[in-house]
Order: C-alpha cells, then sequence, then structure tokens
C-alpha cells in the first residue's frame, strides 16, 4: 500500500517537471537569474506549489464534481482556490526569506507583486483542480462501461439460462415420445433405447450449467442422438457424416448439434414413410469452425417461424446471446432439402463470450 502511494506522489511530480522547466526558463529570461539561482527559486515555487497540489488533489476527490448545478460545491471551489493560493504564496515568501538570510513575511502584504502572486496561485490551483476532475470523469466513464457490460453479460446469462430451462424439458419430451413409439412398435429394441436415452440424459444433467463444451462432447452425444432415433426408424434414417479433425480444436455450445440433427428428424423423416437421409458437416476454415445440416425432406415448403419452432429458434437466442452477431444461424430451404448451420467465430471472439458469461457468474455471486 505505501509502495503504492509513493509510486502515485511520484507519477505527480514526473508530470510537474515540464511546469519547473517552464518556470526556470521564466525566471532567467524576465527576472535575469542565473541558472543556479533560477533552479532554487523554481524548485521553491514549484516544490511548493505540487506539495499543495497533493492536498488539492485529495480536497477535489473529497468534494467530486457533482451531476447537477450545485452552487455550494462552486462556493467551496472558490474558498479552496484562495486557501491554496494564500498557503502557497506564504510558503514562497517564507523559503525564500529563509534562502537569503531575511525575515520571513517581512513586508510581505505590501510587495507589489502579491497581487500577481495571488492569481498565479489561483491558476495553478484550478490546474490541479481540473486534473484532478478530469481524472474523475474518466473514471466515472470507465465505470458506467464496466457496469454496463456486466449488465449485458448478466441479460445474456439470464436468457441462456432461460433457453435452457425450456431446452432441456423439451429434449425429454421428444426423447420420451421416440421411447413410446418403440415400445408400442418395437418392444424388442425398446431395451437398447432405454440405455442410450440414460446416457443421453446424464449428458443433459451433466452439460446444462455449462457455457460451452468441447466439440469431441456435443459430438458424441449428436451420435447418441442419431443412433437412438435409428433404433426407431432403421434403414428409414441414413446418416453421413463428415467431420474436419480440426473441430475438436473448437468448444461449442451444448444441444447444438444435437438441435440441428432432431431439427432434420423430426421434419424430414418422420413425416415420410420412406424416410430420408441427413448429412453433417463440419469443417475449419480461417479458423472458424462451421456446422451444418441438411436433409433431403421437403425443405421447399419447410416454414422456420411455425414447423421449425422451437428448437432452431432457441439455439438462435442462445448463438446470439453467446457469439453476438457473428453467431446467427442461417436456414435454407429449397426442393432439394433443407440446410441449418452456424458458424463458431475464432478463439478471441469465443473468448469474449466466455468472459461475458463469467462476468455474470461473478455478479450472481456477488449478488
Amino acid at each position: 500500500m505505501v509502495r503504492k502511494i509513493i509510486k502515485r506522489y511520484a507519477i505527480v511530480l514526473a508530470a510537474w517537471f515540464p511546469f519547473f522547466a517552464i518556470w526556470v526558463l521564466y525566471a532567467m529570461a524576465y527576472a535575469h537569474y542565473r541558472f543556479g539561482t533560477a533552479v532554487v527559486t523554481s524548485l521553491i515555487s514549484m516544490g511548493s506549489a505540487s506539495l499543495l497540489g497533493i492536498a488539492a488533489w485529495h480536497v477535489c476527490q473529497r468534494w467530486p464534481w457533482p451531476l447537477r448545478l450545485d452552487l455550494k460545491f462552486y462556493l467551496l471551489q472558490v474558498l479552496f482556490a484562495a486557501l491554496y493560493s494564500i498557503l502557497w504564496s506564504v510558503a514562497v515568501d517564507a523559503l525564500e526569506s529563509l534562502h537569503h538570510g531575511t525575515t520571513p513575511l517581512h513586508g510581505f502584504w505590501k510587495s507589489p507583486f502579491l497581487p500577481w502572486q495571488l492569481l498565479t496561485g489561483l491558476w495553478l490551483y484550478g490546474l490541479f483542480a481540473g486534473i484532478s476532475y478530469a481524472v474523475q470523469t474518466r473514471n466515472r466513464l470507465h465505470e458506467k462501461e464496466t457496469l454496463a457490460a456486466k449488465a449485458e453479460a448478466l441479460a445474456a446469462a439470464a436468457r441462456l439460462d432461460a433457453v435452457r430451462a425450456r431446452l432441456n424439458p423439451h429434449f425429454l419430451f421428444n426423447a420420451l415420445h421416440t421411447l413410446d413409439a418403440l415400445v408400442k412398435f418395437r418392444p424388442a429394441m425398446a431395451e437398447g433405447a432405454i440405455e442410450r436415452l440414460g446416457d443421453m440424459l446424464r449428458y443433459s444433467l451433466k452439460e446444462g450449467g455449462r457455457e460451452l463444451v468441447e466439440f469431441s462432447e456435443e459430438y458424441d452425444f449428436m451420435r447418441q442422438y442419431l443412433a437412438f432415433e435409428q433404433l426407431r426408424y432403421e434403414d428409414r434414417l441414413n446418416v453421413d457424416l463428415q467431420i474436419d479433425p480440426e473441430s475438436s480444436n473448437f468448444d461449442i455450445l451444448p444441444f447444438s448439434m444435437q438441435t440441428l440433427a432432431e431439427n432434420a428428424v423430426r421434419h424430414a423423416i418422420s413425416i415420410r414413410p420412406e424416410g430420408g437421409s441427413i448429412w453433417v458437416k463440419c469443417s475449419c476454415q480461417d479458423g472458424r469452425l462451421r456446422i451444418s445440416v441438411r436433409d433431403d425432406g421437403p425443405g421447399g415448403s419447410a416454414d422456420t417461424s411455425q414447423s421449425h419452432q422451437f428448437g432452431l429458434r432457441s439455439l438462435r437466442e442462445r448463438l446470439r446471446a453467446a457469439y453476438g452477431p457473428s453467431g446467427d444461424l442461417r436456414v435454407h430451404g429449397g426442393p432439394a432439402g433443407f440446410e441449418a448451420s452456424f458458424v463458431i467465430p475464432s478463439s478471441s471472439s469465443e473468448s469474449q463470450a466466455v468472459e461475458r458469461a463469467r462476468i455474470g457468474e461473478h455478479l450472481g455471486e456477488q449478488e
């Protein structure tokens, strides 16, 4: 703590050095002092001004600039400026007298230079006060920006929690719907389906509180889900996986790939007696990961606001909350089928998302 205070005062004195140099030049040019005498005079004048300036700095910290017009504050500043000016003038005269061996303050009030010196003292106080209040204003703006960032992170975290709260029951309902169909029409396969459902539920409970998960974890979960659905649809569901090995270097949102796969199954496979195919492709380029799921269903008539309601909408909200505009979900429907894709930004953008979530969690702990 002491070292920090000493460092702060050293910075103030270093910032005051240019004024000291100007005062030396002024004494040599107008008072015709020699260099040594000008240095001593400047040390007395600027040294006492800087020491009193430290006190003025603390006074300004004690009485910060009001957000509204306050006459009392301005009257206090006039009083402080007058006190600073008088104290500085007295200190300079006393130190000069000690330096020359004369009686301190002898003829001080009758000096013809006193008005000029008092005005200079007022100017010096205004300089210190101006810098102090400028720093205060900068700190206030920084605090507001920090609070705004924390509020944004908290809002994003709240949105993600709300979506997660709806996502898990949604996934569970659809899984139980599939299991119900297996028990009714394929009871022999129901036992294996129940085991897979248990594995998926463990993942759901484990990852529900994390902002991001490793790509390999989400990819395995999606494969578990597709295998679960293949127990129901058998040969009606064909899956083609094209995964770039570099995909494992990324962290992604939990349930993101599974949501796209589930959307394809529900709206392209289950509605057609002949079934269909799903293509899952993950490719890396320029430090970004693109994930897309395409099907050969009736994509031309797909309406993302109706038939593709909850899954894609919730994933879009989560992507925007985590990555901002760069994490938007893109959908495209045509005669050849329906495709949904999103891009995981570079590691720097991803770190910002994690930092927003961390700030939100920190705020939650404080509350």
